[in-house]
């Protein structure tokens, strides 16, 4: 007999001791929750955000995320109002068979709000492929709210990408496929203390920095992907 799984050799293994792939997913993420960084769970429809409230301009704001699954389109967007606490929707819960994105996926961006109205994208999107490491930073212009956000990243053509959002998380929750996953850390320093130990980020790879040069010389940005 095998004392530690308490099996015997050669004979079947019981089903009461399977461990299903999202049982192993999780076990490797709470190694690394364990650490300073968070786990957030991306799907097709549903992306991630998080919010920092910037009281003085000129912070910066730093990333640093590594794409455990799937592929993902990063965002930085910037609001003077501020997001409204996430709340559950109530069609999801209609579906008792189906299960709702967890704790670790969060919306704030409300579904009424205008892009360019209401808030303003702040950096170019920027696709991160599965495995690649991020890190990255931004100077703040303004005071006010900053919503970081993961996006499923889906094939031009797809012909799910004009589903409703309710529509479109419902159906991704049936295909693994149509989920991703992320492990993220994110600061805010003030910009003097930026410059001295962060200047490295700097790098020709980011398209973050396209958008934010052409509207002030005082917006920095950057970002570097490894592999």
């Amino acid at each position: 007999f095998c004392v530690q799984c308490e099996v015997p050799e050669g004979g079947l293994v019981p089903k009461s001791l399977y461990r299903t792939a999202e049982e192993l997913e999780n076990e490797d993420v709470s190694l690394w929750t364990e650490t300073i960084y968070q786990s957030a769970s991306v799907f097709k429809g549903a992306p991630h955000e998080v919010v920092i409230e910037i009281i003085d301009a000129a912070s910066v704001i730093t990333w640093d995320f590594d794409v455990c699954k799937g592929d993902v389109v990063f965002h930085l967007y910037h609001s003077k109002r501020a997001p409204q606490p996430p709340r559950k929707d109530p069609l999801v819960g209609q579906h008792s068979s189906i299960t709702a994105p967890g704790g670790n996926n969060v919306q704030l961006i409300d579904k009424s709000w205008t892009l360019g109205l209401d808030y303003s994208m702040v950096e170019s999107p920027l696709t991160c492929k599965e495995g690649e490491s991020v890190q990255g930073s931004h100077v703040t212009r303004w005071p006010g709210f900053y919503i970081l956000q993961w996006r499923f990243h889906t094939m031009p053509g797809s012909a799910s990408t004009n589903l409703p959002r309710v529509d479109d998380v419902l159906a991704s929750l049936q295909v693994s496929s149509h989920k991703c996953k992320v492990m993220y850390y994110t600061e805010v320093i003030g910009s003097e203390d930026f410059r001295g130990s962060m200047s490295s980020l700097e790098s020709s790879h980011s398209g973050f920095s396209q958008l934010s040069h052409a509207t002030s010389n005082h917006s920095q940005s950057s970002s570097m992907i490894s592999r």
